[in-house]
């Protein structure tokens, strides 16, 4: 999809952090505007001549809640900063990413925008694109460091922190007892993001004499809702005797209140990250305890704009926490499951 976006006002800036930025659909480019009405006095949104940002997802934004809230923050900075901004997903396929980054490349665009799931297999494409003098930031998932100066910064949350404050909170719950089993369930466990999420987790857990399972047993679901939906029924009729399941990716998640049901099981619990609709209407059911909102939109965003201050002004990209401490609950679900929030919320 490429969404090609123009300001058509200067005031468009006064809503800067809010939700409601028009944009240009995805079909047709926007009506041109001159120069005099485009940006900020400034400079901000015209300085540099090539405006052209290459922002990629992992997972299919169109079928991902998750990635949905990313892909929603990133164009409505790209609207602000007047890009011309090109979204392409891997759709889960680590080699299809190398592929579209590759091909950016070759078009020289202004900056590339891009999550580092598969880890060390995309540093060398990163390091291509820094090589052309095509600055790279991150989001979601941290490049290596073995990407060094390749990738100028970073937008996203610590996963290990929040695992541990997960964690905490299911301990804090009296859901679960020593001994007790607790199932930890990713899209791709050996992923950096599963490993430091289920890894903090796992830690405080374990310190506990909770009976949770450890790394290779950590169940593997793909980022597919259908598979994740029969990968965690088929577990969970495997395994009536579990207490939580603690999902530590967005495609677990939203679909263990469904498993669960399939499952004939009513009495476990769920904890878990990301947020989406299923996962609000888990919360008000009591199904799930809480949930830590890893702040999707504020990565995409954040990391767009990181890249507009960058080729207009030169500004340095920095590495950004996307927050996302407190955790969801039934009490506080109401804060985020707005109508118009959809999309940038869950």
């Amino acid at each position: 999809m490429k969404l090609s976006i123009r300001k058509k006002s200067i005031a468009a800036l006064a809503i800067l952090g809010a939700a409601t930025v028009a944009l240009a659909g995805c079909s047709a480019p926007a009506a041109e505007t001159t120069e005099e009405t485009t940006g900020l006095a400034s400079g901000f949104g015209k300085r540099a001549e090539n405006r052209n940002v290459y922002f990629f997802t992992y997972y299919n934004p169109a079928g991902d809640a998750f990635w949905a809230q990313i892909l929603k923050g990133g164009e409505d900075a790209a609207a602000l900063g007047n890009l011309e901004f090109t979204h392409q997903t891997a759709e889960g396929d680590s080699a299809a990413m190398v592929n579209l980054v590759q091909t950016a490349i070759a078009t020289s665009p202004a900056a590339i925008v891009m999550p580092f799931n598969e880890g060390e297999a995309w540093v060398d494409v990163a390091c291509q694109a820094h090589a052309a003098g095509i600055p790279v930031i991150a989001f979601n998932v941290p490049a290596p460091e073995s990407a060094g100066e390749c990738v100028s910064g970073f937008v996203g949350q610590d996963f290990y922190e929040v695992g541990t404050i997960v964690a905490k909170s299911l301990l804090a719950s009296g859901q679960v007892a020593k001994g007790d089993k607790v199932l930890i369930t990713a899209e791709e466990p050996d992923q950096p993001y599963a490993l430091q999420r289920g890894g903090g987790v796992y830690d405080v857990l374990k310190e506990a004499g909770i009976g949770v399972l450890e790394q290779p047993e950590w169940l593997r679901t793909g980022g597919d809702d259908a598979g994740a939906l029969d990968a965690l029924t088929s577990w969970l009729v495997a395994n009536p005797d579990v207490k939580v399941i603690v999902p530590v990716g967005g495609t677990p998640h939203r679909n263990l209140p469904a498993a669960l049901a399939a499952a004939g099981n009513t009495t476990a619990k769920v904890i878990g990250f990301d947020t989406a609709p299923q996962i609000v209407q888990g919360l008000k059911d009591g199904v799930i305890l809480a949930t830590a909102d890893q702040q999707g939109y504020i990565q995409g965003f954040q990391s767009v704009m990181q890249t507009i201050l960058n080729i207009d002004f030169g500004f340095s990209a920095a590495n950004i926490n996307s927050g996302g401490l407190g955790l969801i609950t039934k009490d506080t679900v109401g804060n985020i499951e707005a109508p118009d929030l959809q999309g940038v919320r869950f």
